[in-house]
């Protein structure tokens, strides 16, 4: 069956769309023909043309809460033009598949959660004429009735999935990251594991992925690591939530790195937590060439950190920072501003720490309520949005990327959004980037990408 996978169009993204691309791949290495449009740098009537000179005889698209007007319109266009069904897939319509159903006619199902079984398991039945109420993981409507059929099992073993559909994707097209911005060569990335056990209050990664934490072999990551090799990828971004979290793992990826020669040939960088890194692991990501890790610090304080519900203290976050200073490994680090804690002196506070933490790259980013988070659950309690709020196109000061801030009971929005901006400038000034002509793209791709209003 010939189906074709979407992305809706986003201008300088960053990666192209893994989830879509691992679509493709177990759709063609099962027999039938599978198709990607990466939305990157392209426009709603350049993805409708390439739909109709694919033909596909169904389309999948990818969403996020952020962008799901834009797939939703693509969706839409795409059901009055061809007729074909139409699958959406990705964590918003996963956690809210039976408000898309009901609201919106032009779309036929829902993957839930991880995709590659159940997709295949409903293009087998599209194809076949078969019934659907046996595929798990999907909703659906049928006589305009909706039906959600049981979740499906997370993967076990990573290793038996197809490396991703990398053949589709125009690597000229994707922006390049600030932190990496001065490198010429195409840049990929790679999922070595999936599912997160922490329950930060603002994250809805375990709501799709699950809790309990599944690793690819050492040496499946290294062979997808020499297929982006020879497509002319020299630098990768491992997009696993937290890429330390088997140290042994992690170690025993760098060894193969190592031994295939990799240092002299790749860049990395990874996400990991302050209170796992130590002295061993980061002597071994230094020598298989990490050049930078990425650390989700949030907050200054440990009250800060409590409401957060992350797992480490404020003196875990000093030692990860020193030991990576010590092993020349660049740090990029995350804060959010916003939460019942969250005061116009924790503000101040935070600038002065971000100063002597002295990250090579940093965010302050505005707190934003995703379904199905703590902080989702907590605003509802408080009267300051419902469930339709999904619905609704959000722009306006109580908003941010079209989903609500959560500014907490000190601060209004507006001061949220100006601290946001204000906690970035600083931290640019005391890095020189306001004062270097060589600097100024840095500075201004940061600037966009940073996730604050003005």
């Amino acid at each position: 069956m010939k189906v074709l996978f979407l992305s809706p169009p986003q201008k300088e993204k960053a990666f192209p769309s893994l989830g879509i691309a691992y679509l493709a791949s177990m759709l063609n290495k099962n027999g039938h023909d599978a198709y990607i449009h990466d939305g990157a740098d392209s426009s709603i009537k350049e993805m409708i043309r390439y739909v109709g000179k694919i033909a596909p005889q169904v389309v999948g698209i990818t969403m996020n809460t952020t962008n799901r007007f834009e797939a939703l319109e693509l969706a839409k266009i795409i059901k009055e033009k061809f007729k074909i069904p139409i699958i959406l897939g990705g964590p918003h319509p996963t956690l809210v598949p039976g408000q898309i159903l009901k609201n919106y006619i032009f779309i036929d199902f829902i993957v839930r959660n991880e995709g590659e079984y159940s997709t295949l398991n409903l293009i087998n039945a599209l194809e076949k004429g078969k019934d659907f109420s046996k595929i798990l993981g999907i909703s659906y409507k049928k006589d305009n009735e909706i039906f959600h059929n049981p979740p499906s099992l997370p993967i076990g073993n990573l290793d038996k999935l197809p490396f991703p559909e990398w053949k589709f994707f125009d690597l000229k097209k994707y922006a390049k990251m600030p932190e990496f911005t001065y490198k010429e060569y195409p840049h990929g990335s790679i999922i070595s594991s999936r599912g997160c056990p922490f329950k930060c209050t603002f994250c809805s990664s375990n709501n799709f992925w699950g809790y309990k934490i599944r690793f690819r072999s050492a040496k499946n990551v290294i062979e997808e690591m020499k297929m982006l090799y020879n497509l002319g990828i020299r630098f990768i971004y491992f997009n696993d939530d937290n890429f330390t979290s088997n140290k042994k793992r992690a170690i025993e990826i760098c060894n193969l790195m190592i031994k295939e020669g990799f240092p002299e040939k790749i860049g990395w960088q990874c996400r990991a937590e302050v209170n796992i890194v130590d002295e061993e692991l980061l002597s071994w990501m230094k020598k298989a060439n990490c050049n930078m890790i990425e650390f989700g610090i949030e907050d200054c304080t440990e009250q800060g950190i409590r409401w957060f519900k992350k797992s480490h203290t404020i003196s875990q976050v000093k030692k990860a920072f020193d030991l990576c200073k010590k092993y020349n490994i660049k740090t990029k680090s995350y804060f959010i501003i916003g939460g019942d804690h969250e005061t116009k002196e924790n503000i101040e506070a935070k600038k002065k720490y971000i100063n002597e933490l002295d990250p090579d790259i940093t965010t302050a980013s505005i707190l934003l309520a995703y379904p199905k988070t703590e902080v989702f659950e907590i605003g509802k309690r408080k009267g300051l949005w419902d469930d339709d709020i999904w619905l609704k196109n959000l722009v306006g000061d109580r908003y941010h990327s079209n989903a609500p801030i959560y500014a907490g009971p000190n601060l209004s929005y507006s001061e949220i959004s100006a601290a946001s901006a204000d906690i970035l400038y600083n931290w640019m000034k005391k890095k020189g980037y306001y004062k270097f002509s060589d600097n100024i793209k840095i500075a201004w791709d940061m600037l966009k990408k940073g996730d604050f209003k003005k």
